[in-house]
């Protein structure tokens, strides 16, 4: 952006006293050098840190409300270089990544949810730890002998009862998973739903992964 940088410095140091004209020449060229060099950190934490390492003015004296010719000649530079004086985000930060299940779970306020949704997620690291396993030990056997057959007397098949979750939730159990996926709730706190059933925030920052609101519905389907 077509920024001219030294109108603006001289109207900064009109009126000001030799040793505030000293500072803000010093500030400048450390701004240019980092203009040149293509930085894009112009916040006030940073430049204060390296301008005082140089002997120039620290944060303090920037941020002050004294301090305000030095913040603009800061936001000069930071418009020269098509950015602001917000600390850019660090490449992989934390908070550009997605939460992990227990990350996920610690943001869930009703204690029942907690333990119910602490149990499917014990549930599917187990699974997927068996499954892991599994692909480990395969073994292909293609047998090549012709085919026989079995009469229905020798066919052994093993029934697997599983276990229902009626008596393990209580009503009130129930009904904070119903409010938590309720659609009138989340379209008031901005949240929407994936068809994936993830849930996402206002601004589209994923809050629950994939599968978060099609397990609770299955689980109220199994009470």
């Amino acid at each position: 952006m077509q920024v001219d940088i030294n109108v603006i410095l001289d109207d900064l140091k009109t009126g000001k006293t030799s040793r505030t004209q000293e500072s803000l020449d010093k500030l400048n060229a450390l701004l240019e050098t980092r203009f040149n060099a293509g930085e894009k950190d112009y916040s006030i934490a940073t430049i204060g840190r390296v301008s005082k390492a140089e002997g120039g003015v620290g944060t303090v004296s920037i941020r002050n409300k004294t301090g305000e010719h030095f913040r603009l000649l800061i936001d000069a530079w930071a418009t020269k270089a098509n950015t602001t004086m917000k600390k850019p985000p660090v490449p992989q930060s934390r908070l550009l990544d997605v939460p992990s299940d227990m990350e996920l779970l610690k943001r869930l306020d009703d204690p029942a949810m907690r333990a119910v949704f602490g149990q499917i997620i014990a549930e599917k690291n187990k699974l997927k730890a068996e499954n892991r396993i599994l692909k480990q030990n395969a073994e292909v056997v293609v047998d090549m002998r012709p085919n026989h057959f079995t009469h229905a007397e020798q066919v052994h098949q093993d029934v697997e009862v599983l276990p229902s979750l009626d008596g393990v939730l209580l009503q009130g159990d129930i009904e904070a998973l119903e409010d938590a996926i309720n659609e009138d709730k989340m379209a008031q706190r901005g949240w929407t739903v994936s068809k994936y059933g993830a849930v996402k925030d206002e601004d589209g920052r994923p809050l629950f992964k994939n599968g978060f609101v099609l397990a609770i519905q299955k689980v109220l389907a199994q009470v």
